[in-house]
C-alpha cells in the first residue's frame, strides 16, 4: 500500500471510529469511580468526615467497586463489546468456567485498561474539541495566548492538524486493546483446555460410531454375501442332478439377500440420522435369532454342531447382540477360509459370564490367518463389553472364544 494511503487509513477506516466508541465506553465507566474518589478527598479534605468514620466508608466503597467488576456477567458484556467495536474476534466465554476467578481477575485487568486508555482519549478530545475552534477562529476573534488578524492566519491550519492527531491517537489506543484483547478476554487456560477435551471427546465419539457401523455391516452383509456365494456355487454344480437342492439353496438365498437389506437399510439409516447402532430401534438380532443364523449357515452346506446351556432369553439386551454378532462372524470366518466343513458352535450362560466357542477344522490348504476385519470386529465388540477374547489354531482346529460378563453397568 503507497504510504499516502496507509497514512490515510485511520482517518477514513470504520474501525477508527467504533474504535473511538469503545474507548468512550471506557471513560464513561471510569466516572463513577472517578465520583466517588473525587468525593472522599474533597470529604477528607474539607473535614467533613473524620478518620474513623471515612476508613470503613472507603473499605465498603471499595469494596462494592472491585464486586461489580468481579460479576461474571461483566466478562461476557467485555467480549461482546469487544467483538462488535474493535472487530476482535472471541469466542463465546464457556458458561462451565465463566464463573472461574482467572476469567474474574483478567477481566478486572481488561476494564482497568480500557478505563484508563478511554479517560486519556477522552481528555485527549475534550482538550482538541476547544483548541481546534479557537485555532480557526484566532484570525477573526481575540482569544488570550493566541495572535489575532494576519498574525494568526497560520493557527487555521494547526488547528485543523488537531483531528488528524487525535484520531490517530485513537487508532493507537484501539489497536493496544484490539491486540490486548485475546489474551485478557480469550479463553483462560481452562477453557481452553476442557474445548480440547470436548473436541477430543466428540471426535473418538464419532469414530466409535463410525466404527460401530462398520462392524454391524461387515457382520452383517459379509456373513450374507458368504453364505449365498457358498450356496450359488453348491446351486451350479448340482443344478442338473439335484434339481431339489437347487430350489432350497435358491430359497435360502433370498432370504439371506433380504436379511442382508434389512440390516443394510438400519445401518444407512444409522448413518443418515448421525444414530448409534447400539441404541438405536430396527433390525437388532440377538441369541434368540440364533436359530435363523444357524439354519441359513447349514442351507450353505455347513454341517453344524450346535450346544446351548442356560436361558440366553435372559441374557442382557447389549450383551446378546454382541453375541449374536460375534458367533455371526466366527462362521463367516469358518465359511470364508475354510469352506464348508464341519464347524461347532457351543454356548453357555452361567450366572455371571456368557461363554462363546466357534470352531472348525483348518483345511491344508486353508487359511490360518483368522478372519481380517471381522476378527478385529470381534475383539471391538468384546473389548466394549470387557470381556476376553482368544483366537487361533488349536490342535487342528481354528477356534474363537468368547468370555462376556453379563453385568454391563
Amino acid at each position: 500500500m503507497p504510504v499516502p494511503r496507509r497514512l490515510a487509513a485511520p482517518l477514513v477506516s470504520g474501525r477508527t471510529y467504533r474504535r473511538y466508541v469503545h474507548l468512550l465506553l471506557g471513560a464513561v465507566l471510569a466516572v463513577p469511580y472517578a465520583a466517588l474518589t473525587w468525593l472522599f478527598v474533597t470529604s477528607a479534605s474539607s473535614g467533613g468526615l473524620d478518620a474513623a468514620a471515612l476508613g470503613p466508608l472507603l473499605a465498603l466503597a471499595a469494596a462494592a467497586a472491585v464486586a461489580v467488576v468481579l460479576v461474571p456477567g461483566v466478562r461476557a458484556l467485555e467480549v461482546t463489546a469487544a467483538r462488535a467495536l474493535l472487530d476482535v474476534e472471541l469466542p463465546d466465554p464457556d458458561p462451565r468456567s465463566i464463573a472461574s476467578w482467572s476469567g474474574r481477575r483478567r477481566a478486572v485487568a481488561w476494564l482497568l485498561l480500557n478505563m484508563l486508555l478511554g479517560v486519556a482519549i477522552a481528555v485527549l478530545t475534550l482538550i482538541v474539541a476547544p483548541s481546534v475552534v479557537g485555532f480557526l477562529l484566532a484570525p477573526w476573534r481575540d482569544f488570550p495566548t493566541l495572535p489575532t488578524g494576519l498574525a494568526a492566519a497560520w493557527t487555521p491550519v494547526v488547528g485543523l492538524l488537531f483531528v488528524p492527531a487525535l484520531l490517530y491517537a485513537v487508532a493507537g489506543a484501539g489497536e493496544v486493546l484490539a491486540r490486548l484483547a485475546p489474551g485478557l478476554l480469550g479463553p483462560t487456560t481452562a477453557e481452553r483446555l476442557a474445548a480440547e477435551l470436548a473436541d477430543a471427546l466428540r471426535t473418538a465419539d464419532a469414530l466409535a460410531q463410525r466404527n460401530r457401523l462398520a462392524r454391524e455391516l461387515h457382520d452383517s452383509v459379509g456373513h450374507a454375501l458368504t453364505v449365498t456365494t457358498l450356496q450359488a456355487g453348491a446351486a451350479a454344480r448340482l443344478l442338473d442332478s439335484d434339481p431339489e437342492f437347487v430350489r432350497r439353496a435358491l430359497e435360502a438365498i433370498a432370504d439371506a439377500g433380504r436379511a442382508a437389506l434389512d440390516d443394510l437399510d438400519h445401518v444407512l439409516g444409522l448413518l443418515r440420522e448421525g444414530g448409534d447402532a447400539a441404541g438405536a430401534p430396527g433390525p437388532q438380532p440377538d441369541l434368540t435369532d440364533l436359530t435363523r443364523l444357524l439354519d441359513g449357515t447349514r442351507s450353505a452346506g455347513v454341517d453344524l454342531d450346535v450346544a446351548t446351556e442356560g436361558d440366553l432369553a435372559a441374557i442382557p439386551a447389549v450383551v446378546s447382540r454382541e453375541a449374536y454378532r460375534i458367533v455371526q462372524e466366527g462362521l463367516t470366518n469358518a465359511l470364508r477360509h475354510a469352506g464348508p466343513v464341519p464347524v461347532a458352535v457351543r454356548i453357555h450362560a452361567a450366572a455371571d459370564v456368557l461363554t462363546l466357542t466357534v470352531s472348525n477344522p483348518v483345511r491344508r490348504n486353508g487359511s490360518t490367518t483368522g478372519g481380517g476385519r471381522g476378527l478385529r470386529g470381534m475383539a471391538e465388540r468384546v473389548r466394549v463389553l470387557r470381556g476376553e477374547l482368544s483366537a487361533g489354531p488349536d490342535n487342528g482346529c481354528w477356534r474363537v472364544t468368547a468370555r462376556l460378563p453379563l453385568s454391563v453397568g
